[in-house]
Order: C-alpha cells, then structure tokens, then sequence
C-alpha cells in the first residue's frame, strides 16, 4: 500500500480513501429530504429538498430577503460531485436562470433550478454558481446525519529551520493588471490598509493604477503576510485578496466579472496554491448576522462560548472539506484551521469588552460581571486558540484578535494601576501581565500572543517614555533591555530594537520636514496659506461618531480663537463618503468660518499614506515652516490649548532634521 501511495498524487489518495469510506455503506436514496450541508456564502437562499431523475438532478429552494429585493442564479451554475464531475444548470423553475428574481412582498418566495442528472447513489456534492466574490456557493451539500467522512491531508509542522524561513526580512512586490480598466470607472489607485502586526503600528499603502490598468507595489515584509488591495469610489468599495512573501513577486489578474487570479512567483513552502481561488475564509468565519443573534439573546457569556465553540467545531469541519476538496498543501490547511479558530475566539474577546466597558466604575450593583471578566476561567476558550502558532502572523484577521486579546479586561487589570515612570514598577506590572496571560493562555510560559502584548505596548508607549526627563530616558533603556530579553523568537527582538531606534530619532527631532513625494505636494497644495502659523489638521469624517464630537465639543474653543494670529485650523475629508446634504448641514452647523477640504479619494489615501494613519479622527500639526511637529496639537479648553501652542513656540526653537 505504501509504494502504492506514493505513486498516486495528493488528489487521488485523499479521492481513493474517501471512496472506500462511501464504499462500506449500502445505503441509497433518490434524495435528500432537508438537506444539510457543511457550509454556505449565503444565508438568503436554502435548499429544501434534492431530487435524483433520470433526466434531471432537481434543488428546491427557500428565498429569504427583502420584499422588492432581487437575486439572480447565474447560468453556469452547476453541481459537482466528490469524483470532481460537473453537472450543468439546464433551466429553472420560477426563476429564469441568468434573470433577476425578486422576492415577493412576503419577504418568501421558493423556486427550483434542474440540473444534469447525478448518480442516485451521490451522497454529497456542492452547488456553484463561481468563485468570484458575491457568488452563492453550498458545499457540502448531503442527507442529514450521512456526511461521508473527509480523509484527512497531511498537516503541517513549523520547525526551527522552517520558521528561519518564515522570519525573512525583505521587501515584497504585488503587481497586477485590472482587466479592461478605463480611468472613467472613477479611481485610478488602490489602497493597501497595511497594519505590522507584531508592533500594530499603522502602515498604508497607496498604489497607482496605470492608465492600461496595470499596477505595482513594492514594501519591506517581516514574513508572508495576506492583505486586500481596497478600490474606493464615494461610500463604495471593492477588495481584492492578495498573497505576499518576502523577497517574491506576487501576480495579481483581476477579471471583469469579479474574480481574481494571484499567483507567486519562485513557490515555496509559505506559499499558497488553491486557498486564493478556493477561499475558506468567508465561508469557515463566523456570520455577523449569526454573531448578532447570538448576543442578542444572550442568556450569560459562558453560554456564547458554547455556541460560538459549537460553530468553530462546524466550520473546522468545513476547512478540513476544503482542504480535501480543492487540494490545499499542508500550509494552507494550516492557516484555514488557524483563520477559522481566530475568528471565532475574536467574536467572544470583542462580546467581552462590550459587556464589561459598559459598566460605569460607580455602578457596584453590576460588579458579579466584572469579577467574572477578571477570572481566567471565563476565557478558558481561549485553551483552543493557536496563542503560540507564530504561523498565524501571515493572517490578516490575527492583528485584530491579537488588538483584542492584548486589550481583554485580565490582561487590562493586571497592568493597570502601575505607574511607567520607573523600570522597577513598569517590570512588576510585565511580571503581572505575563503571569496571567499564561492563565489564560494555559501555557506554562508567556505564549506569543502574550510576547506580542509586551512588544505592542513598548511601541505604543515609546514615545511618551521618550517625553520625560533625562533619567526617565534612563530607566526607559533598562525597560526595553529587559524587555528584549523576555521576546522569542528573535524577530521579535529585531522589532524591538527597531521601534527603539526609531523612537531615539524622534525624540532627537520632535519637528520635522515631510519627505518629498506625491503626498507632501498635496499636502503643500492645501496648506501654503497658514505658513507662519501653527495649523492642527484634522482628518474627519462623518461616518465617523467620535469625528463629529470631538468638532462639536470643540466649536466654542475654535471660535475664541478666530482672531489668534498664532495658531489655525484645517478640516479634511474624502468626497463621497456621506451624502451631500447631510455633510453641507453639519458644515454649516458646526465648522462654520472653518476651512474644509474635501479632497478625492486618491488624495486622500496618499495623505494616509504619509502620515501612517488609518482610522479617524487623526490630528497633525504643521509649525510656521510647514514642518511636522511629532506631540502636536489636541483639541482641549481654550486655555489649556493656549498652552499647548506656547509650548510648540519652545520646539520650533529646536533644528529640524
């Protein structure tokens, strides 16, 4: 059997033994009565009912949406079986393949779509309308309580050499073509929302799109890392999924009707091969709409951990039929099953912070909840996670489970309270923080989400360790050796000791000159005017609440200081992102007398490029020489702002680097 295995591809192995599993039961059946399936695109349409013919393979469905709303089954559709065979869409009924059918007044509606016939003995098979975004695609599709056994692949082991390879440092390059691209379609570039991970520091990427569509972006990667180009056009936007590696060249081909090619150039073992086409990711995550249910009759938290536990076990269980199914290698069954463990564990550390930032601090009535937010035992689902899986660093979801898990309230108590003004008391509050964090992490040392939490919270707290005096400058040194010494693997140091770097040169020049590049020109474009004054610049919008009360509540301030000679205000936002009339109203309400810029997206994004932001509100500062000042101006009461800009006048006596 053995040298037999060896001559048979991936494919045919996993295709043979799955055989041999449908092989040992005798059971068949014209169809499948309520049907069940591993996984699904969609939550408007279900199948009700499946009917094996001589002359057709007949799905009955349930449609769910809007009264008035329409969806539409594409002509291509079809089923494919576990032998990989194809069985066409031959017609519907109620509903005209390729035509818009609305959804009745009711809100229901049901309709059939026939197709080639299939083997009655079929005992599961997907339905596919495409691969491309939006497309309904059912998989798994089988009679309830006979899901063949999925054969299982090879899994994946991360060794030292392997995770030497993992930890390359070079740059990157992702270019592509958008497929009959005319710059009359609204945009011409795309915007990758970059965040390093290990550090959480922003980093956006603005990429130009040529006039024959083609594209190109080149940035330094840590290791490989997935990420989604994002087109906008007003409030509208489009992603494309992307795949990058270090010192590799990425080919992206983006197609009319939606779907993407990505491929890499020199494959290797990081590399991915059918996960790009074949995405488990919208399918293996856990449906916000199913998230919202579940909190909403939310009878305690540990009763969401069951539920969002018992769906992470389904959608393993789907990955694992993916894998199968479309080939992945090792690596991409690996991330599948790490992407859908995250996800999953991100739902239940977000429901946590909501439930516990809710409670004011006077309100003690509610302080069982509290205490069951600071025991261990509450987040014993975290157990389950991949904490210690440096592999996961090429995920996009797990920058935001790691802001999560770094954020949760155990994590949040056992360092609060310390003051950071000496290493003797910052390096208690670490030795608090770790040890819980190997609480809840089960693990008998800090895991790397633990070690990730310590080296995120010296790059957000860099800067104001470097604010202080010469000796707290001192003690901050002995904080980031000692922390240095508590970071594995070794890439972990080296970002350490560029963020340290880095911070040493800010602090040696807290004003500086903006680089010269398409940004700074539109940033010059928009701000020649206030030479000689300091201007504080304000990145808003009105999709964004916090935005809009921070102008507000600033509005009396703003207003005593109209005729200051030595400080101004500049408003910006991007066109399109809210309706006209509502956006005039609030201007006209609230920034009166204000200079508001709204500038195209494109400008927009290289603005966020240059200053390395990408949420709003964000405030810069520009001195009388339109150089950058680092710790700028903040909204605050007229005489504390006053404050503020005499302080700026001390700074702009320091030389500008």
């Amino acid at each position: 059997m053995h040298t037999i295995q060896k001559q048979m591809s991936n494919a045919q192995w996993w295709l043979a033994a799955f055989l041999c599993v449908a092989g040992t039961s005798s059971a068949t059946s014209e169809g499948f009565r309520n049907p069940s399936w591993l996984g699904s695109t969609t939550e408007v349409i279900r199948i009700t009912d499946v009917e094996f013919t001589d002359t057709a393979t007949i799905l009955s469905f349930h449609e769910r949406y809007k009264p008035g709303w329409w969806i539409q089954i594409a002509k291509e559709t079809f089923l494919e079986d576990m032998s990989r065979r194809r069985y066409k869409a031959i017609r519907g009924e109620g509903i005209t393949l390729g035509g818009r059918y609305v959804t009745p007044e009711s809100g229901e509606g049901r309709f059939k779509v026939l197709f080639e016939p299939m083997p009655e003995d079929t005992r599961c098979f997907d339905f596919v309308e495409g691969f491309q975004g939006g497309n309904f695609r059912i998989l798994g599709i089988h009679e309830a309580g006979q899901m063949p056994e999925v054969p299982q692949g090879r899994t994946f082991q991360m060794t030292d050499k392997l995770e030497q390879e993992f930890f390359r440092a070079d740059t990157a390059c992702v270019r592509g073509r958008i497929e009959g691209y005319s710059r009359e379609w609204g945009f011409d570039n795309m915007q990758y929302n970059r965040s390093i991970t290990m550090t959480g520091e922003d980093a956006p990427i603005t990429i130009d799109i040529r006039e024959d569509g083609t594209f190109e972006c080149r940035f330094f990667s840590y290791h490989p890392e997935e990420g989604w180009l994002l087109v906008r056009k007003g409030d509208k936007g489009k992603t494309i999924k992307f795949y990058a590696e270090p010192g590799k060249t990425t080919d992206i081909l983006v197609r009319l009707d939606g779907s993407v090619k990505c491929a890499i150039q020199s494959p290797g073992t990081f590399s991915l091969r059918n996960s790009l086409k074949h995405d488990y990711q919208t399918l293996c995550d856990y449906p916000y709409s199913e998230y919202k249910e579940d909190t909403d009759s939310l009878k305690d938290f540990q009763h969401l951990v069951n539920c969002a536990m018992r769906k992470m076990e389904a959608a393993l269980q789907l990955a694992d039929y993916m894998a199968w199914r479309y080939e992945y290698t090792p690596w991409e069954r690996h991330l599948a099953e790490n992407h859908t463990k995250l996800v999953h564990g991100e739902a239940l550390l977000r429901c946590a912070m909501a439930q516990w930032r809710t409670i004011p601090a006077e309100k003690t009535g509610e302080r069982t909840i509290l205490d069951q937010h600071a025991s261990p035992d509450t987040y014993r689902f975290l157990h389950r996670m991949p904490l210690d899986d440096v592999s996961c660093l090429a995920l996009y979801t797990y920058n935001s489970f790691v802001n999560s898990y770094e954020f949760s309230y155990p994590l949040l108590k056992a360092w609060r309270g310390m003051s950071y003004l000496s290493e003797d008391t910052l390096a208690l509050a670490d030795r608090r923080m770790l040890a819980m964090e190997q609480r809840l992490s089960g693990h008998t040392k800090p895991s790397l989400c633990g070690r990730l939490a310590l080296l995120r919270n010296m790059a957000y707290k860099m800067d104001d360790y470097l604010s202080r005096t010469e000796s707290e400058r001192a003690e901050l040194a002995k904080t980031y050796t000692r922390r240095r010494g508590q970071l594995a693997p070794a890439a972990l140091q080296r970002q350490a000791d560029r963020i340290y770097a880095e911070a040493l040169e800010r602090w040696a020049a807290p004003v500086y000159a903006l680089p010269e590049c398409e940004g700074t020109k539109i940033l010059r474009r928009l701000t020649e005017k206030y030479k000689g004054k300091y201007l504080l610049i304000d990145f808003w919008g009105m999709s964004c609440a916090p935005c809009r009360m921070a102008i507000q509540e600033s509005k009396a301030m703003r207003e005593a200081l109209r005729d200051d000679k030595d400080v101004d205000f500049l408003f910006i936002n991007a066109e399109g992102e809210a309706p006209e009339e509502e956006f005039r109203n609030f201007v006209t309400t609230h920034l009166a007398g204000e200079d508001v810029q709204q500038i195209n997206r494109a400008d927009y994004n290289k603005l966020m490029e240059l200053f390395r932001f990408l949420g709003i509100p964000h405030y810069e500062t520009l001195d009388p020489e339109g150089h950058v000042v680092r710790d700028g101006l903040r909204y605050a009461d007229t005489p504390l702002f006053k404050t503020q800009v005499e302080q700026l006048k001390q700074k702009a006596k320091q030389s500008v680097k």
